[in-house]
């Protein structure tokens, strides 16, 4: 019986490459600033505490300052210490719960920024590797758009000409519907994303939910219902971006990348 061949490794992509070089990035910004963000809050809720603790002690002793009739300067001195003491105990106790209510807000803005980012840089991916594909396989560029003499001749060479080609395909495609993505993969390339682990409505639902939190406050309106068929979300209704959502779309995401790098390399880049 003859022995099994093993199969020929595939490197990444370029645009692989550069995708996962920004979501590492945006792992380690996420992990650090949320524990940050964190460390901030028990420093905060430590200071109020030794406030709350330590003003009625202080108050206390102020009082009795006050009972006496005459105070020398050593008590002056120990009494107006006091006082500063109070005052700056007064002011945690007042204003530093007001830090901490905006603190524990932060860990979901950084995620919104993240979520946003992670929707760029895939936004990117899809049109790197679609110029990828086009450019090492120029026969796939042929259809019916024609180029005007001027572009031709701005251009000039042959290889000038299908870079310009190439770059303005992609760019229509990151411009497009989810939608139109999948059925521009499908019909190009004979990349079915129908069949990935994840879904292409999954990708619809992030990019719907990037969108509400960029041009409506994360409020869900008429259009992301009209995206999101299977959402239960009423008209309205915020949006949160909790720790485990992003955490549910970084992995869509790095799936489908992955998915749509190995049919690329598979089918277009194995030489």
């Amino acid at each position: 019986m003859p022995e099994e061949q093993p199969s020929r490794y595939i490197p990444p992509t370029k645009s692989c490459i550069t995708f996962n070089s920004s979501f590492d990035k945006l792992a380690y910004f996420l992990g650090t600033t949320e524990e940050l963000y964190a460390k901030q809050v028990k420093i905060l809720e430590w200071q109020v505490r030794v406030a709350r603790k330590e003003l009625p002690q202080l108050e206390k002793q102020m009082d009795e300052f006050l009972e006496k009739s005459r105070l020398s300067k050593a008590d002056e001195k120990r009494f107006n210490k006091i006082g500063s003491r109070v005052e700056h105990l007064s002011d945690i106790d007042i204003f530093v719960p007001v830090q901490m209510k905006l603190f524990r807000q932060f860990p979901e803005l950084v995620r919104i920024l993240g979520l946003t980012y992670l929707v760029a840089i895939f936004k990117g991916y899809l049109a790197d590797i679609i110029e990828e594909i086009l450019l090492a396989n120029p026969d796939a560029l042929k259809s019916g758009k024609q180029l005007s003499a001027e572009e031709v001749l701005t251009r000039g060479g042959w290889k000038q000409i299908i870079r310009y080609l190439a770059e303005r395909e992609a760019e229509e495609i990151e411009n497009a519907s989810f939608q139109k993505v999948t059925e521009y993969f499908d019909d190009k390339f004979k990349i079915n994303l129908n069949t990935s682990v994840v879904s292409p409505e999954n990708i619809i639902e992030i990019l719907a939910t990037r969108n509400i939190h960029i041009h409506n406050k994360g409020v869900v309106n008429q259009h992301f219902q009209k995206l999101v068929k299977g959402s239960t979300l009423r008209l309205g209704t915020y949006k949160r971006i909790t720790r485990g959502y992003l955490q549910y779309a970084n992995n869509c995401i790095t799936t489908i990348v992955s998915f749509i790098d190995t049919e690329a390399r598979t089918k277009y880049l194995a030489n």
